[in-house]
């Protein structure tokens, strides 16, 4: 059987199975195989890289006893919200693995199942587990002699991580956009308030369901997670409250930062308005003038005289610069 056939389109698997004393690590050509595994070692982790097809997807149902919701979420992982549900035989959870990218959060779906001694973990075909792999292959660390619990909080955690470089990112862009604000008016700005906003809402959205994931492991309701397991949950559900506070007051100065953009419109719009008015103002006895004597009646002497005409022009400019004295003399040019 070709990987394709099993695995689904370019879809990779690989097989990691230690404990304190060793680490294998295989590729094989489908997820029958891959189980074949499970008990060789004392944890089991298998890592599929893409799409299962439908005979990996049997075989996690015929050999594991998936729960066939669990195997509709894989199948349709990419738009699941991330959750955890305690299958008792196994754990199903998803989160988001973030990355930003060109000012904008990449989001992607991530699956494990933990069952006794195994951690199946479904994720795109590019994505590595660099630091757990790493860890797994240095026999200090704790990670090595731990089971399998262990493993899927080290990758949470890993996840977590990776939402802090984000957060800390996303905080830049917000104050380098802080500083624009303050003196651009134009649609730009605005623009780039309501990106930030939208990534952020990314954010919130990948962080918000996954702590209530942990909180459920927290808890220790589960017998696939050991006593000794459950504080490092605990530190990791602490980190996605801090996540939590930190996008909260990210949130809360780009409101700050719309409502002085609001504020900067606002008072630009007031001094258009102003200079408009105080022409309006300098020309409406310039117009009375004008127009009295538009009227062309016979009996206006004015009109006959070989100086009239600059005279009341003269009379229309004194006018217009006394008020513009004026105006500036009170502060309101």
């Amino acid at each position: 059987m070709s990987p394709d056939s099993e695995a689904g389109s370019g879809a990779k698997i690989t097989v990691m199975g230690y404990d304190s004393s060793a680490v294998v690590r295989e590729e094989v050509s489908s997820m029958a195989e891959a189980l074949d595994r499970i008990g060789l070692k004392n944890v089991t982790w298998i890592i599929v890289r893409g799409r299962l097809g439908n005979e990996g997807l049997d075989s996690l149902k015929e050999r594991l006893n998936i729960h066939p919701v669990a195997l509709e979420e894989i199948v349709e992982r990419y738009g699941s919200r991330p959750k955890l549900v305690d299958y008792e035989e196994h754990i199903f959870i998803t989160w988001r693995l973030l990355r930003l990218a060109d000012r904008e959060v990449v989001e992607r779906q991530a699956i494990s199942l933990l069952g006794e001694g195994y951690l199946i973990s479904l994720v795109p075909e590019d994505h590595t587990f660099s630091r757990t792999v790493d860890a797994l292959g240095n026999e200090h660390n704790q990670v090595r002699g731990l089971g399998a619990d262990y493993l899927l909080y080290d990758i949470i955690d890993t996840a977590i991580d990776d939402y802090f470089g984000v957060s800390e990112n996303l905080g830049d862009l917000i104050e380098d956009a802080q500083d624009r604000v303050l003196i651009d008016t134009g649609t730009r700005s605005l623009a780039e308030i309501q990106q930030l906003r939208r990534e952020l809402i990314k954010l919130r959205k990948a962080i918000w369901p996954l702590r209530e994931a942990i909180n459920v492991l927290v808890k220790g309701q589960s017998d696939l997670v050991d006593e000794y397991t459950a504080p490092y949950y605990r530190d990791a559900y602490d980190h996605t409250i801090e996540l939590m506070d930190t996008v909260d007051t990210h949130r809360d100065m780009l409101s700050e930062m719309l409502d002085v953009y609001q504020s900067n419109v606002s008072n630009q719009l007031n001094k258009i308005v102003k200079v408009l008015t105080l022409i309006s103002v300098v020309f409406a006895p310039l117009t009375f003038i004008v127009g009295l004597y538009g009227m062309n009646f016979d009996h206006m002497p004015e009109l006959r005289s070989p100086l009239g005409y600059p005279v009341v022009l003269a009379v229309m400019l004194i006018i217009a610069i006394l008020m513009i004295v004026l105006f500036r003399r009170r502060g309101w040019l």
